[in-house]
């Protein structure tokens, strides 16, 4: 177990990108073709029909099961697919194994979900706690919410509450960048033992992280930051010309669909899928492979 630095970190993450662009293109690349053809073919019925009937309540109720179903679809793909590219870029002369993939990427994304479930009921009981200790000057629990500080309500909350809120926002964005660091590593660690078991991931990520926890969220954030500023310009200038380009006809939108994915949120998600590896590396170099390739 090593203490991580953040230009360690983004070397190592570099590092696995570049190694395993091209199986990371070819497993990215096919999962959001898949998941593209899946989401057309579960909800472009579905859709078509809302708007031809916008006020039928049996077809908005259907959809939203629709979209459920295709969301846990789209999850299990790509939680299978990381697990491959993990496994893959630090065991380069191991064969696919999709059984497994397809079983412990599952596995990690239901135990995520709990503790983020976890997570937010703790997050509700510290906001319902804070209520009731300052439920005097923050006027309620509507006060700790961002409407508050519209139209007018900012006055008659008070300073002191408003800084207490911002505060509390503050802390919930930190400890949520805190939770993501600690178990950012679970899904590697599962990929390098060959594991199904989440706990198995969770439990190593948590001890792993332990000695470079804030310097990780320094990372995460400075990371976040990048990829947030990059869809931003990218998205402006490539939106931009192809709309230009396609004049506003249905064809052109999709083609345009395309392009945005393959040269915007294509590259972020790739890089996404490296950051992990490269903490992982960053904390525990000799627990992976030693090179990348």
């Amino acid at each position: 177990m090593n203490k991580m630095t953040i230009g360690g970190a983004f070397s190592e993450t570099f590092a696995f990108l570049k190694a395993n662009w091209m199986q990371m293109l070819l497993w990215v690349g096919g999962a959001l073709i898949l998941v593209g053809l899946l989401g057309y073919l579960l909800l472009g019925s579905t859709f078509s029909a809302m708007a031809m009937a916008p006020n039928d309540p049996s077809l908005v109720m259907g959809a939203f099961g629709r979209i459920g179903l295709f969301a846990l679809i789209a999850a299990v793909i790509f939680y299978g697919v990381s697990m491959l590219i993990w496994r893959g870029g630090m065991h380069p002369g191991d064969a696919p194994n999709f059984a497994w993939a397809f079983q412990a990427g599952p596995a990690l994304a239901f135990g995520m979900i709990v503790i983020m479930i976890a997570a937010y009921i703790v997050i509700f009981i510290v906001m319902l706690v804070l209520t009731l200790v300052f439920g005097a000057a923050l006027g309620g629990m509507g006060a700790l919410s961002p409407a508050a500080l519209e139209s007018g309500g900012a006055g008659a909350i008070g300073g002191g509450a408003i800084f207490v809120m911002i505060l509390v926002y503050i802390a919930i964005i930190v400890f949520m960048l805190w939770l993501q660091g600690r178990f950012m590593v679970a899904g590697p660690v599962m990929a390098d033992r060959l594991t199904r078991n989440p706990i198995t991931g969770l439990g190593e990520s948590w001890r792993l992280t332990g000695p470079s926890q804030w310097v990780i969220v320094g990372f995460y954030l400075i990371f976040t930051i990048g990829v947030v500023a990059y869809a931003f310009v990218a998205g402006m200038i490539f939106g931009g010309i192809l709309g230009a380009i396609a004049g506003g006809s249905v064809v052109g939108a999709m083609l345009t669909m395309m392009v945005m994915a393959a040269l915007v949120y294509l590259p972020i998600m790739m890089l996404s899928f490296s950051v992990p590896v490269g903490v992982y590396r960053a904390i525990a170099p000799r627990a992976s492979g030693d090179i990348f390739a």
